[in-house]
């Protein structure tokens, strides 16, 4: 039986156990009415989720004009989406990975750098095109460079925002990489009740697209709206994010890494071995140790607070990883629909430059 976020989180906390208790049962109602929002939304919609259920529908422009219904104008930005057709017999000549950064927990389970290695297997197995994209938000639409197949990843958005907190938020992880003399202290840590902004310690701008360098508050909204901030309570950058989630082929889901079954499903759909090898990521050493020298130990109405802030993060995440009886992770293999090139590798910083 899974744990309730109450209880996974409480190992992160002190304090009165009277007081947290209360805050805990506040926690569990306000999950619920988020549990309750996020059913609501998937009994009315149709579609079924990429994280549950990933397709090989190959996504192309439609031959038809742009609809105002296809333009969201957010902040003053206008977001257009591009009318799809999809093909199920075309082949796939590239893969798309929106990397969401600092979606692993700790040093021997680094999903972004473990899912990045994957995919640079599946892409060399059949010799086809591998873009990586990160600290920027998903900028690429869905069907914008043809024989594409589209793939990012999510974790639990308020796990996600203390491990961001704890592996690059709480020091810097440039001193702790390159900086001999930088000694990892309680006295120059930043303190955990501070990082409660949409880019990490400060809000994210209104006027620049939204680049994913800290992040705290609603970071998958405005990772895939690309807006930093909101008019309406995050209602509109919620619906865009939400719209060009579902456009995706695949949606890795990190609670289900540990999953033997799962890690099974994934290597089947791709016809490749080796998804979860443990794998180190950048800072990764050097902040697990600073973390276990300092443990962090903070009060639960902070963690309650952050849970608060990320209540539309929180049920967009439901609502795209929740899978129904029926639908509880498919993964059905193709392999005829990847067709090899040139097997080019790519991957984008926060400063557009390639790395190859």
């Amino acid at each position: 039986m899974g744990q309730s976020d109450s209880e996974r989180r409480r190992h992160l906390t002190s304090g009165n156990e009277e007081n947290q208790l209360r805050l805990e049962n506040e926690l569990e109602t306000l999950q619920g009415s988020i549990n309750a929002s996020s059913k609501k939304l998937s009994e009315t919609s149709r579609q079924t989720t990429p994280a549950c259920q990933p397709h090989w529908n190959l996504a192309l422009p439609a031959n038809t004009t742009v609809q105002p219904s296809d333009i969201h104008v957010l902040n003053g930005h206008p977001h257009t989406l591009i009318p799809l057709t999809y093909n199920n017999t075309r082949p796939f000549t590239r893969i798309y990975f929106y990397h969401i950064r600092k979606v692993s927990s700790w040093i021997h389970i680094a999903g972004g750098t473990m899912i990045r290695k994957y995919l640079k297997r599946v892409a060399s197995h059949y010799n086809i095109d591998l873009t990586i994209q990160e600290h920027k938000y998903a900028k690429e639409e869905v069907g914008s460079i043809p024989g594409t197949f589209y793939i990012t990843n999510l974790r639990d958005p308020v796990e996600r925002s203390i491990s961001h907190f704890k592996y690059e938020g709480r020091w810097d992880c440039k001193q702790l990489v390159k900086n001999k003399t930088f000694v990892a202290m309680k006295a120059n840590a930043r303190k955990f009740e501070d990082w409660k902004e949409t880019n990490g310690f400060v809000p994210s701008d209104c006027y620049e697209p939204f680049s994913f360098t800290n992040c705290a508050v609603n970071c998958y909204i405005q990772s895939f709206s690309g807006e930093g901030c909101s008019s309406d309570e995050w209602k509109s950058e919620y619906e865009l994010a939400r719209e060009r989630l579902f456009r995706y082929n695949l949606i890795f889901v990190y609670e289900k890494f540990k999953d033997t079954q799962y890690i099974k499903s994934i290597e089947n759909f791709f016809g490749v071995d080796g998804f979860n090898v443990s794998s180190d990521m950048w800072c990764g050493w050097q902040a697990h140790e600073a973390n276990k020298k300092i443990p962090l130990s903070v009060g639960f109405e902070h963690v309650m607070k952050l849970t608060k802030l990320n209540e539309m993060d929180t049920q967009l995440f439901k609502e795209t990883t929740s899978c129904s009886e029926n639908h509880r992770y498919i993964f059905i293999h193709n392999k005829s629909r990847f067709y090899g090139n040139q097997g080019r590798f790519e991957c984008y910083n926060d400063m557009g430059a390639a790395i190859t």
